[in-house]
C-alpha cells in the first residue's frame, strides 16, 4: 500500500508541476497580461494539491528506502532533498510573488527576472522527478534498463538482507523439472529459512539473514588453463559445484588432478559444450586471437537445483558487484544463505 501511495503522490506532483510550467510558458509566449494573471492565480490554488502530494511522495519515499542501498534507491534519495529545497525555497515563494505582481498589473523587469528563475527551477524539478519516476518503474519491474548484453526483459533485484525480486517474463523450473506457474513478479528466498520455498515468506527477518559478501578479495581471480587451440578460464568463487564439467568430460576436468583442467586432453568442440553446460558461468573459454566467451542457452529461466542454488539464464541482475570473468547472462544465486560470495553460489551447500 505504501508503495502505491508513493507512486500516486509522485505522479500527481510531477503532473502538477509540469502543468504549471507548460501553462506559464504558453501564457508568456502567446497570452495577454490577463491570461498570465489567470495562470498565476491558478498556480496558487494548485499549491493546495501540489504541496501535500510532494510531502507524501517525499515522506513515503524515504520510508520505503530506509536501510536500502540499491543503486536506484540511493539515487532517488539523493534527488529528494534537492527537489524539496527547490520547491520550498524557490518555486513556492516565486509563485506568491508573481501572483501578487500579476494581480497588481505590474509586469516589470523584476517580474520577468523572477519568472525566469521560476522557470529554470521548475525545469530542474521536472527533470529530477522524471528520473525518480523512471527509477521507481525500474524497481517495480515495469520499466527495463538498457542492457549492454542485450539480455531479456526479465530482471532480478536483490533486496538487502532479503529476497530476490524477479520481474518480467521468465520460466521458473523446480527440482523435478516442472515449470512452476508464476506471476509477473515474485520474491524468491535467499536465506534458506522460508517455509514456502522457493518463495520468500519473510523468514529472513527472524533468521537474521545477511547478504554481506565474506569472500576474500584475493580469491576473486580468473585462472587460465591454456593449450594451442583453446584456453579455459575459471573463477572458483562462482563455481556452484554442479559438477557438470567432470561428468561430461572427465579427461579434461578432473579435480583429482593438478592442474584440474587440462584442455589438451579434449577437442575444442567438446570443451565448448562443457562450458555451455556450466550453469554458474564459472567456466569460460577463449580461442586464439579472440575474446573470452561464455555459451548460454536462449531461454530465460530460473532452474532450482535440488538442495542447491538458483541457476539463472538471460535475466538482468541489477545493482550487484560482479566477480572476475562472470557472465551477465548466466549465473547461480545462493538460496541456502551459506555462500561467502553472495549473491552468487560458491558451492557452500555441498560442504556445510
Amino acid at each position: 500500500m505504501k508503495t502505491r501511495i508513493h507512486a500516486i503522490a509522485g505522479v500527481i506532483g510531477f503532473l502538477t508541476i509540469t502543468t504549471f510550467w507548460t501553462s506559464t510558458l504558453f501564457a508568456e509566449l502567446l497570452g495577454t497580461n490577463e491570461t498570465i494573471t489567470t495562470v498565476k492565480n491558478a498556480i496558487l490554488w494548485g499549491m493546495i494539491l501540489l504541496v501535500p502530494a510532494m510531502a507524501i511522495a517525499g515522506g513515503s519515499g524515504m520510508s520505503l528506502g530506509q536501510g536500502r542501498n540499491d543503486k536506484s534507491i540511493v539515487s532517488k534519495k539523493k534527488r529528494m532533498p534537492f527537489i524539496a529545497a527547490n520547491g520550498l525555497l524557490i518555486l513556492l515563494p516565486a509563485a506568491f510573488f508573481l501572483a501578487s505582481k500579476a494581480n497588481a498589473n505590474t509586469f516589470d523587469a523584476t517580474f520577468y527576472l523572477v519568472q525566469i528563475i521560476e522557470m529554470l527551477a521548475g525545469a530542474v524539478n521536472i527533470s529530477l522527478m522524471a528520473l525518480n519516476i523512471r527509477d521507481g518503474l525500474r524497481l517495480t519491474g515495469k520499466l527495463r534498463g538498457s542492457s549492454k548484453n542485450n539480455i531479456s526483459s526479465a530482471s532480478i533485484e536483490l533486496r538487502e538482507n532479503g529476497p530476490a525480486i524477479v520481474s518480467g517474463a521468465i520460466k521458473l523450473v523446480d527440482e523435478s523439472g516442472k515449470t512452476v506457474s508464476t506471476h509477473s513478479s515474485m520474491a524468491l528466498c535467499r536465506c534458506g529459512a522460508s517455509n514456502n520455498k522457493p518463495f520468500c515468506d519473510g523468514s529472513h527477518n527472524q533468521a537474521g539473514f545477511s547478504d554481506k559478501k565474506l569472500a576474500a578479495p584475493n580469491d576473486d581471480r580468473l585462472l587460465s588453463y591454456r593449450s594451442d587451440k583453446i584456453s579455459v578460464h575459471y573463477n572458483r568463487l562462482l563455481c556452484s559445484k554442479a559438477a557438470e564439467c567432470g561428468k561430461r568430460l572427465p579427461a579434461v576436468f578432473n579435480n583429482q588432478c593438478d592442474p584440474w583442467i587440462e584442455p589438451t586432453h579434449g577437442t575444442v568442440d567438446e570443451i565448448i559444450e562443457v562450458v555451455k553446460a556450466c550453469p554458474s558461468g564459472a567456466l569460460s573459454y577463449q580461442l586464439p586471437s579472440q575474446n573470452i566467451r561464455h555459451e548460454v542457452n536462449e531461454d530465460s529461466s530460473i532452474i532450482l537445483e535440488e538442495s542447491g542454488p538458483y541457476h539463472v539464464t538471460n535475466a538482468e541482475l541489477r545493482d550487484t558487484n560482479w566477480n572476475a570473468g562472470a557472465s551477465r547472462k548466466k549465473y547461480s544465486l545462493c538460496r541456502c544463505g551459506a555462500s561467502k560470495n553472495k549473491p552468487f553460489c560458491d558451492g557452500s551447500h555441498k560442504t556445510d
